[in-house]
């Protein structure tokens, strides 16, 4: 979930002009969250940040390369986000070397969100209010999905989160994040009477139950009441 949060980050550092737009960083950017790399993600927050993984630090240095990685959680603090932290990088394998020093030298230990804050973030990106409504429809356009996903993964972002759930001639965008102990999804749904929402469902324990959130997103679409 926390690539939602660096892909933000990313656009506003380019509209600010503190990160130049290149074709490499569209491309990490696009399989950050078309097809959540955890690898892509590294690279994004290395340039976000001036800091990349590597060899232990000294504890001066440590301290320099942390302050620095803090730039995401800054930004979303002067936004008035709180209980979040977006610091780390995703891994499949690691971490190693620095990034364990960093787990064990500062707290939080680890990303943390909250529904709340989430739900804020894809809803400043349906409005059009986050960074700029040009770079918002640009981050809507890679986070778009098919409802139901077709054949593939069954954890596809359109298969085995929300979008099973999503009636018939309805439009999904979402991102969703999934470990060992977590499945995560943030979605934003257009129906096909015009009606939107964004529901964020986040689950502890159910990292390989494909269905639950499919379940609760259902019930929670079939409660809404019909448009007037």
């Amino acid at each position: 979930m926390v690539k939602l949060f660096y892909l933000v980050a990313a656009h506003r550092w380019m509209e600010d002009g503190r990160l130049t737009d290149t074709p490499e960083l569209r491309r990490a950017m696009k399989d950050m969250i078309v097809r959540s790399y955890n690898e892509a993600t590294h690279y994004v927050l290395d340039v976000l940040t001036g800091t990349t993984s590597g060899p232990e630090l000294e504890e001066a240095e440590l301290a320099d390369w942390q302050h620095r990685r803090d730039a995401v959680n800054r930004h979303f603090a002067s936004l008035g986000y709180q209980q979040i932290n977006a610091n780390k990088k995703p891994w499949c394998e690691g971490p190693y070397g620095r990034e364990v020093q960093a787990i064990r030298r500062f707290q939080p230990n680890r990303n943390l969100l909250t529904t709340d804050a989430t739900a804020r973030l894809m809803l400043e990106i349906a409005t059009g209010t986050a960074v700029t409504p040009a770079r918002s429809a640009e981050m809507l356009s890679l986070l778009q999905r098919e409802p139901g996903g077709g054949p593939g993964d069954p954890d596809g972002e359109g298969r085995g989160f929300t979008g099973p759930a999503v009636p018939a001639g309805a439009k999904l965008w979402s991102k969703a994040g999934w470990t060992s102990q977590t499945r995560h999804d943030a979605a934003l749904i257009e129906l096909a009477d015009g009606r939107r929402l964004v529901l964020v469902i986040f689950t502890t324990g159910h990292a390989n139950e494909r269905a639950i959130i499919p379940v609760l997103a259902r019930r929670i679409i079939g409660s809404l009441p019909a448009r007037e």
